[in-house]
């Protein structure tokens, strides 16, 4: 009974910590927001350079502000059960040419080296919910992107699974950079939504903390599982283990 109470107790803690975080993270991008459209409704003339430096903030904290909505929406339809799957056939090498297109520009930001490679032995095509499998993978690719230092390096790998669940689920794709990496005794929080690597929720490095948990329920939507392998200091590997059709019976 007291171990419960204690649950209980921690789990509400959390929790108070995690809508005190996400009250700051809303605000935050939404003042901005008012502040600069504010501002640029009541100057007449301005400077092009400066207008445009202005307009992208603004463009910058709406994106900011979208996607922590996202999250919170996603978080609470997959809670509700309300998740629905959409089924068709992909193709692995226009599938990690699409995420390469779209974190070149942020690993180009940071000199990070965004290679993939795809092994002769895998399977080139099967089918799954796209949509959901991109939000998992571009999650893994914005976490590797923000942990890893400036002349780092990330590399989206597709292999075939090699261990005990290999006849289930054979295709695996990962994420493995050269980033801080996590101790092995925290590797399990990543994934809860309202707990951090420390316990608790100030983040030096941002963000909201909730899109490894969305991914771990989205995997499992998808017939699949999460392995993470790291080191600190050396980096880390998110690997995704899926089947080659979702049973949806």
């Amino acid at each position: 009974m007291n171990q419960r109470a204690k649950d209980l107790e921690d789990a509400n803690r959390y929790k108070s910590e995690f809508l005190a975080n996400m009250s700051h993270e809303l605000r935050t991008p939404l003042n901005s927001m008012l502040l600069l459209s504010s501002s640029l409704s009541k100057v007449k003339d301005i400077e092009p350079g400066k207008l445009n430096k202005q307009a992208s903030t603004i463009y910058d904290a709406g994106s900011s502000l979208l996607n922590l909505i996202n999250d919170i929406l996603d978080l609470s339809k997959i809670e509700a059960n309300l998740m629905t799957l959409n089924i068709e056939e992909i193709n692995i090498s226009s599938l990690l040419y699409e995420l390469k297109e779209l974190f070149m520009p942020q690993a180009d930001a940071k000199n990070i080296r965004l290679g993939s490679t795809i092994d002769a032995s895998a399977l080139i095509a099967f089918s799954s919910d796209k949509t959901k499998l991109t939000q998992v993978l571009r999650n893994f690719l914005s976490n590797a992107i923000k942990f890893t230092g400036n002349n780092g390096s990330i590399s989206i790998e597709v292999a075939p699974n090699t261990e005990e669940d290999k006849n289930l689920r054979p295709i695996v794709i990962s994420v493995i950079d050269n980033g801080i990496g996590i101790e092995e005794k925290n590797i399990g929080l990543v994934f809860e939504a309202f707990k951090q690597a420390d316990g608790g929720t100030s983040r030096q490095y941002g963000g909201t903390g909730l899109g490894l948990s969305i991914s771990k329920e989205l995997t499992s939507l998808l017939g699949g599982r999460i392995v993470v392998k790291s080191i600190v200091s050396e980096g880390s590997t998110f690997s995704i283990c899926l089947p080659i059709e979702i049973d949806t019976n």
